[in-house]
C-alpha cells in the first residue's frame, strides 16, 4: 500500500472510530444522571478520548477521580491536565501502597475470586476509585475498559501478523472472552460501571473493520506529559487519531505502573511482612500440592484467598480431607496433575487461568506421562 493510500485507510478508521466512539458515550449519557455521573480518570488515551467525545456532545461528569500512589506515579499530571481541560471536578485520592492492601486485598480476592498478582494490583486501584464514588454519592462510574482489547493496546498484541490473520484472530478470541473486573468492584460498591469501548456497537466496529495494519504502528510517544515523543511501538492508533488530547500520545502505562501501586510485585516491598524462610516454606509446601506461588506478593494474594474461600488446610494432605481441598465458588480443584499448571483449578480449554494468573495455563503431556 502507498503512503498516500495508507494515510487516507488510517483517515477513514479514525473517522470511524470517533462515531463510533461519540455513539457509545451518548448512550451512556441517556442511561445515566449527570448530577450522580463520574468518570474514574487516569488520563490514559481511553479516558482522555471518552472526556473529548463527552465534551463534544454536551455530556458532563459531576467530577473525576484517580487513585495515585506517591509523587511521581505517571497518572498525576495527565490526570491533572484532562480534568483541568475538560473543568472537572478533581478528585485525587492520595494513598500508599501499603494502605490499599490493607484496605481492599481481601475484598478484591473475594470479589474477583482470584490471587493473581496483575488482576488484583489493578483491581485495587479501581476499588479505591470506586470506594470514593460511592461516597460522594455517584450512581454510575465511567471507565476506560475494553479499548486496549480491541485495539492492540497491550504490548503483548503488537507482534507481526505471521501468517496473516493470526493477529486478528487472537484479538477477536480474546474479546469473545473478555471479562473485566470493574463490574464485580462496582457493584460491591453500590455502583455501577459504564464502559463505552465495551458497547455492542463499538466492539462489533472493532472487529469487524480493524486488523493490526489499523491498530498498531511506530509513532512518536510521549512518556510523560511535557517530555519529547520518542518514535516507538504502540497501540490503538484508530482512538489516538480520533481525539486530539493532552493524552493523544501517551505511553500505555497499566492502571498498576501508572498510578504507581507496581511496586507491591517486588519482594523487597514485603520485606517486614514476609520472611524469606516463611516465603520458602510454603512456596515449597504448596509446590509439593502443585500450586505454584510466584513470589511473596502472590502469598500474600493467596492466602487471602485462603482465608475468604476457606481449605487449604494446615498440613501435606492432598485432597483426602475436606479441610485441604482448595474452594472456590464456581470451579473444582481437581487432582494432582490436573487441571491449571499454576494451582489445579478446572479451566477447561482457557491458556490464562483466572484464579492464579497462570500462563500458559495448560499443562503440556508427553508421552509416557505429564
Amino acid at each position: 500500500m502507498s503512503a498516500s493510500a495508507a494515510a487516507a485507510r488510517d483517515d477513514v478508521v479514525a473517522r470511524a472510530c470517533r462515531e463510533k466512539l461519540l455513539d457509545a458515550v451518548a448512550a451512556v449519557a441517556a442511561t445515566t444522571a449527570a448530577p450522580t455521573r463520574c468518570i474514574i480518570l487516569s488520563g490514559g488515551v481511553d479516558t482522555a478520548a471518552i472526556m473529548r467525545a463527552s465534551a463534544d456532545l454536551g455530556v458532563t461528569y459531576a467530577c473525576a477521580i484517580t487513585v495515585l500512589c506517591g509523587p511521581d506515579a505517571p497518572d498525576r499530571a495527565f490526570a491533572a491536565a484532562v480534568a483541568a481541560e475538560h473543568g472537572l471536578a478533581h478528585h485525587v485520592v492520595e494513598v500508599t501502597p501499603a494502605d490499599l492492601i490493607a484496605e481492599y486485598l481481601p475484598s478484591c480476592v473475594e470479589s474477583l475470586r482470584t490471587f493473581d498478582g496483575m488482576t488484583l494490583r489493578n483491581a485495587l486501584v479501581v476499588a479505591a476509585a470506586l470506594r470514593r464514588a460511592a461516597a460522594l454519592g455517584m450512581k454510575d462510574a465511567v471507565v476506560g475498559d475494553g479499548a486496549d482489547e480491541l485495539l492492540g493496546g497491550y504490548s503483548f498484541t503488537w507482534g507481526e501478523d505471521d501468517p496473516p490473520g493470526t493477529w486478528r484472530r487472537k484479538r477477536d478470541e480474546m474479546c469473545a472472552t473478555w471479562t473485566f473486573a470493574t463490574a464485580a468492584l462496582a457493584a460491591a460498591r453500590g455502583v455501577s460501571s459504564r464502559a463505552p469501548f465495551t458497547s455492542d456497537a463499538f466492539a462489533r466496529w472493532a472487529t469487524a473493520e480493524t486488523d493490526r495494519a489499523d491498530c498498531v504502528g511506530v509513532v512518536p510517544i510521549r512518556l510523560t506529559l511535557e517530555g519529547d515523543a520518542i518514535e516507538h511501538v504502540a497501540g490503538k492508533l484508530p482512538l489516538r487519531r480520533a481525539f486530539d488530547t493532552v493524552a493523544s500520545w501517551r505511553r500505555k502505562d497499566p492502571i498498576e505502573v501508572g498510578s504507581g501501586v507496581a511496586v507491591v510485585s517486588n519482594d523487597a516491598f514485603w520485606s517486614e511482612v514476609v520472611a524469606d524462610d516463611a516465603f520458602e516454606e510454603e512456596r515449597d509446601a504448596w509446590a509439593a500440592r502443585g500450586v505454584v506461588i510466584k513470589n511473596k506478593e502472590h502469598l500474600v494474594n493467596f492466602r487471602a484467598y485462603v482465608k475468604a474461600f476457606g481449605g487449604g488446610g494446615g498440613g501435606g494432605g492432598d485432597g483426602g480431607g475436606e479441610d485441604d481441598v482448595l474452594r472456590h465458588p464456581t470451579k473444582k480443584w481437581l487432582g494432582p496433575g490436573e487441571g491449571c499448571a499454576g494451582c489445579r483449578f478446572e479451566i477447561g480449554d482457557a491458556t490464562f487461568c483466572d484464579v492464579c494468573g497462570a500462563y500458559p495455563a495448560q499443562r503440556v503431556v508427553v508421552a509416557g506421562g505429564e
